[in-house]
């Protein structure tokens, strides 16, 4: 039977819940940004409880227990052998990005980044004084993949200093096999360009057997030539809590990192530090279960998009995220489109695709079924090309 709950309908907007009070009072259901609508596991709530025994909340240091059960958790999921040193705690994926641009190469030089992306990774260049080079990623037999001949290209410029991975891939739901890492990490050395790889949706894996590969594993070579960013908070639902780490084997890139990151990056909160423990440290049946039900909602998802005859998604390997191509609609907003029909998706003018639209599945499945509903009306509705 299963232990975990993911039926019940929270009311969030008494939370403030950024997701849930975007529109206001307007009747547009939120699919937008990227938390889970599902109760965060008690087992997590229980080891925040238990640091709020203590009656002050202040400044705090990495727990040494943290860094001992991440270590521990990444050789037992990934047998990812990490030493203490190449660990820098900071809070968020965004602020990470931006630190690990800066600690790369100078002012001017170039970062290529695959669209479509998470929309801070199209603003770090510009943030940081480097030049973006985008390279799109293709589809190919209804699976989005690298264009690596265009990979190597850009990165063959001397002022290309770094490739920005995510992966899995948000927005297209992308897992990338060992083969496609190995291609873009040997790229990578042969172009003296420094990989930045985003991997915060590790454990969303959707299809049976498929798992999360870190780039930084394939070798040592290609570890030194990595920062990692990675983090719990997706997987277990608690991105208010925000805590990550960047695993930088090499010392010289991490003392940039470590640098850059100082002085504009605010310290985590201990309540945050206290529910990575107990993630890091997790035996329970939570992400199993959380797997098995957004892959129900995975389906229902495609199986009516795939009816749609203006609409098409490729298959969602991970992540609970659905890249929906409306561009068969002749409209120039898209997301107002749908917001007209009561679904506030991510615009994929954000992106760096217009035309396409985000929808996160991550809500219980009535919520999920209110949603198709209106995707089906929003699609027999929409107007024709001339």
């Amino acid at each position: 039977m299963p232990v975990f709950d993911f039926d019940t309908v929270y009311d969030r907007r008494v939370s403030s819940s950024s997701k849930w009070v975007k529109y206001g009072e307007r009747d547009i259901l939120p699919f937008w940004v990227a938390d889970m609508d599902f109760a965060t596991p008690e087992f997590i709530l229980d080891a925040i409880r238990s640091r709020l025994d203590h009656p002050v909340i202040g400044y705090t240091e990495l727990p040494e227990e943290l860094a001992g059960v991440f270590i521990d958790w990444a050789e037992r999921r990934f047998g990812w052998r990490i030493h203490p040193d190449w660990l820098v705690a900071f809070t968020s994926l965004v602020p990470g990005l931006n630190a690990a641009v800066r600690c790369v190469g100078d002012d001017g030089d170039a970062s290529v980044v695959m669209t479509p992306i998470y929309p801070p990774f199209l603003k770090t260049a510009a943030i940081n004084h480097r030049e973006q080079i985008r390279s799109p990623l293709q589809l190919h037999n209804d699976q989005w993949v690298m264009d690596f001949d265009d990979i190597e290209s850009k990165t063959s410029d001397k002022s290309s200093r770094t490739v920005m991975l995510s992966n899995p891939q948000n927005p297209t739901g992308r897992i990338y096999t060992r083969d496609e890492l190995q291609a873009l990490a040997e790229i990578c050395l042969r172009t003296n360009t420094a990989i930045v790889s985003d991997e915060i949706h590790w454990g969303i894996c959707l299809e049976p057997g498929s798992t999360h590969i870190p780039l930084a594993t394939l070798g040592e070579e290609i570890e030194e030539n990595t920062i990692t960013l990675i983090s719990h908070t997706k997987s277990y639902n608690i991105a208010g809590l925000q805590s990550a780490f960047a695993v930088i084997r090499n010392p010289e890139l991490r003392e940039r990192f470590d640098t850059a990151k100082n002085g504009w990056m605010s310290s985590v909160s201990p309540l945050a530090y206290a529910a990575a423990i107990a993630a890091y440290s997790d035996n329970s049946t939570w992400l199993d279960e959380l797997q098995t039900y957004l892959r129900a909602n995975r389906d229902i998802l495609t199986d009516s998009v795939r009816k749609l005859p203006n609409l098409s998604m490729a298959p969602v390997e991970g992540t609970h995220l659905g890249w929906i191509d409306a561009r068969k609609i002749p409209v120039s907003d898209h997301a107002a489109y749908f917001e007209s029909h009561g679904l506030g998706f991510s615009d994929g003018v954000e992106f760096g695709a217009p035309g396409f639209v985000r929808f996160n599945f991550a809500t219980p499945q009535s919520v999920l079924k209110r949603g198709i509903s209106r995707l089906e009306t929003a699609s027999a509705c929409a107007p024709t090309s001339n």
